[in-house]
């Protein structure tokens, strides 16, 4: 089958791999219909991450359950199903304290994620056990369905800031992850939901969930304060991952801070003093935590959350997408336009 591998010269490239097959009672084999291509996947193509080689990559993925073992309950052949790609060992210390989100794998050495350190779905098929496969429902579109997977990360890290009703939110970045946090903010009915983004696309698409979207340099004293009436936001999500100078300026008393974007090679210096004198804190979320079923549930109380699926592409057009994802094509580094929300490969 053709499969999307990070090869060891640290490029994505189309290649030939063997068609998985059941290998344990327990496994399912699904036909992937499509795959997200994620913030994830972009930071190991652009070197911010550093990728396994020889992997296939791909995580966010849906399709069409075409067999089972022998011991599967709950899923038949036929079903249209989502796929949580974290596959927790269920025997470390950590799933011994039912937190599967921080397990280790059965050796120490972390977590099997698909597409990561194991086989992913930039592929046409993919194997994996029942315990990771959820049946989407009936009413719901594979392009809406496509979400679930960042629709978790997004609840998760909403889950572990205890966002409420009472808070202003300020959501930095207005891709995909972005998007999805001002669609979960609203959910939730927060107070106020500010956005930001620099790409006029994004802004219109924003300008349409959140509260108020407005461009990076609009964020400013006189505009926080008269929209705040003299105060700054309780909880602030990072989804570009090198903003966090701009957080830890808009962070009132109390807030809390979301780093949720993935760049390595970021860092930034902050005082922990100011930290501690004003109640402020850092929320590391770390992988979702069962939250597959609650975004099941939430999507399916959402509208539009297909439309954040702008773009399809074959694996074979894998360049093509990339580079109008990135903004650039890799070899030239030559500007092109993306007006792109979400791209998905098809295979």
């Amino acid at each position: 089958m053709e499969a999307l591998v990070w090869t060891r010269n640290n490029l994505l490239e189309l290649d030939q791999r063997e068609e998985p097959q059941i290998g344990t009672p327990t496994d399912v084999k699904i036909q992937i219909r499509l795959t997200g291509i994620c913030g994830t996947d972009l930071a190991v193509i652009t070197g911010k991450e550093e990728g396994v080689p020889d992997v296939i990559r791909g995580h966010e993925a849906v399709g069409i359950v075409t067999e089972i073992g022998e011991q599967v309950s709950g899923i038949r052949v036929g079903d249209r199903v989502v796929i949580d790609p974290n596959q927790s060992c269920g025997q470390c210390y950590f799933c011994g304290k039912d937190q599967p989100h921080l397990c280790l794998g059965t050796d120490g050495s972390g977590m099997v994620i698909s597409g990561l350190n194991a086989p992913g779905t930039f592929a046409e098929y993919f194997v994996i056990d029942r315990r990771f496969v959820h049946r989407i429902p009936d009413s719901m579109s594979f392009e809406a369905a496509v979400l679930i997977e960042p629709l978790a990360c997004v609840l998760h890290n909403f889950l572990e800031a205890n966002v409420t009703q009472n808070d202003a939110v300020l959501i930095l970045g207005s891709g995909p992850m972005g998007i999805l946090c001002q669609m979960v903010s609203r959910a939730l009915r927060t107070r106020l939901t500010v956005a930001t983004e620099p790409n006029p696309y994004r802004l219109s698409f924003s300008e349409t969930i959140a509260d108020i979207a407005i461009t990076p340099d609009q964020l400013n004293e006189d505009y926080v304060s008269t929209l705040l009436d003299g105060r700054k936001f309780d909880v602030i999500i990072d989804t570009v991952g090198n903003q966090l100078e701009t957080a830890d300026r808009w962070i009132d008393r109390g807030g809390r801070i979301v780093p949720f974007g993935i760049n390595g090679t970021y860092e930034y210096t902050f005082s922990p003093t100011k930290y501690i004198q004003n109640g402020v804190k850092i929320i590391g979320a770390g992988e979702y935590r069962q939250m597959f079923e609650p975004a099941l549930h939430l999507a399916g109380r959402m509208t539009g959350l297909e439309k954040l699926v702008t773009r399809k592409y074959k694996l074979d057009e894998h360049e093509e997408a990339i580079h109008e994802l990135l903004g650039y094509d890799l070899n030239s580094r030559f500007k092109v336009v993306s007006e792109t929300i979400k791209t998905v490969f098809a295979p």
